[in-house]
């Protein structure tokens, strides 16, 4: 079984939210596969899984059973690999049994779920910096308007969105969204270009836009889905770069105390600048900007790996604990020690919900017995074990 195909399997029974066309890869894989050893036993099982979430149902104890089992079997089968290279390690996690519940409306006490499983959003230091000079704490005005002159905003579900009546004022007036460590956000621009903004992040964009341009500024983290028109260009400047886009997806990760800044496009097309080079990006490519040489690289990647944070869940892939834990430690405002440097190697493959507590997802880590982590109010302490 290709890891692909165990990756889908185990994120499903674990009750994760699986895209269809990853469903219809398994149901298709197992087909092809009917008769041979144990794929009886996992098709029952998908099945089961299937009915289960048709009842919207996902109960600890039944998801807890099956990967349980899941996990013996793959034992059994030796699919699991370890791949040892000095101090690295590659491992499979297997994590979750939580559905992500955040974005999409349900709630814990719907899927019969303890509630202390849960890691709340914390956005009570969130706040919108008005062009009038104005600072707006938004978790004290949710469900609620805000108007600046002729615009309207709306602020609700962790969500800002701009909106103005038919004569909008033609001055250039900037707002600023700032996301402190711990939190996220998203904003809808006058333009409808919508924005996933994640922790630690900032983003400066103007009330509306005015002009045969349109041009945001970013530093942190942010996936922007662009409203189309041909007729007016958007603009992302992130430090020493700039992104020129029509309309597309696409994931910009630019936090001022990382040397790079990554940029990886989904969709669409889009143009990188240094105001020196000019690189043309098509989708299923990442740039990567170096900032001390000022140079680009462009590479291949699987999108996913650096776009889905925004659906509430982090997917990584031979990954350094070192790396996994500084976003970890932005989403859930953490300062991280190491007893034994050599752990920041270990390398880790799977997925992360954000919303699960924190104190879950470590002891996800735990159970590949290569680490323990001491857990102090935020600061978290990870040895050797």
């Amino acid at each position: 079984m290709s890891d692909k195909i165990h990756e889908i399997i185990a994120a499903y029974l674990a009750g994760e939210c699986v895209l269809e066309e990853e469903r219809q890869e398994v149901k298709r894989w197992l087909r092809e596969h009917a008769g041979e050893k144990d794929i009886e036993l996992l098709q029952g099982m998908f099945r089961s899984s299937r009915l289960m979430r048709e009842k919207a149902v996902c109960r600890k104890e039944f998801v807890l059973e099956r990967m349980e089992k899941e996990v013996q079997r793959r034992q059994r089968m030796r699919r699991i690999r370890w791949y040892y290279s000095g101090v690295a390690v590659v491992a499979v996690l297997l994590v979750g049994c939580v559905l992500i519940f955040g974005r999409s409306g349900l709630k814990p006490e719907d899927l019969d779920i303890p509630v202390d499983l849960v890691q709340k959003m914390n956005v009570s230091k969130v706040h919108l910096k008005l062009s009038t000079g104005e600072m707006i704490e938004l978790d004290k005005y949710q469900g609620m308007m805000i108007r600046e002159d002729s615009v309207q905003i709306t602020n609700f579900d962790y969500m800002l969105k701009y909106s103005y009546d038919t004569v909008a004022s033609t001055e250039v007036r900037y707002d600023t969204l700032v996301i402190p460590r711990g939190s996220e956000y998203s904003i809808v621009l006058a333009d409808g270009t919508k924005v996933f903004l994640n922790a630690s992040s900032e983003i400066y964009y103007p009330v509306v836009f005015p002009g045969d341009k349109r041009e945001v500024g970013l530093k942190g983290e942010a996936y922007f889905e662009v409203a189309k028109d041909e007729h007016r260009p958007f603009f992302v400047q992130t430090g020493d770069v700039r992104i020129r886009v029509l309309g597309t997806s696409f994931n910009v990760t630019s936090y001022p105390e990382h040397e790079k800044i990554e940029t990886t496009l989904e969709q669409g097309r889009i143009q990188i600048t240094n105001g020196k080079e000019l690189v043309d990006v098509v989708p299923g490519k990442q740039v990567v900007y170096d900032k001390k040489n000022s140079q680009f690289k462009m590479r291949s990647v699987d999108t996913k790996l650096y776009t889905s944070w925004k659906d509430g869940y982090y997917k990584f892939e031979q990954m350094t604990l070192e790396e996994i834990m500084e976003t970890l430690s932005l989403w859930y405002d953490l300062n991280v020690f190491y007893v034994n440097a050599e752990v920041k190697s270990l390398e880790f493959t799977g997925r992360l919900r954000r919303y699960d507590r924190v104190e879950g997802l470590l002891r996800k880590f735990e159970q590949m017995n290569l680490v323990e982590f001491e857990l102090n109010g935020r600061n978290v302490m990870i040895r050797k074990k």
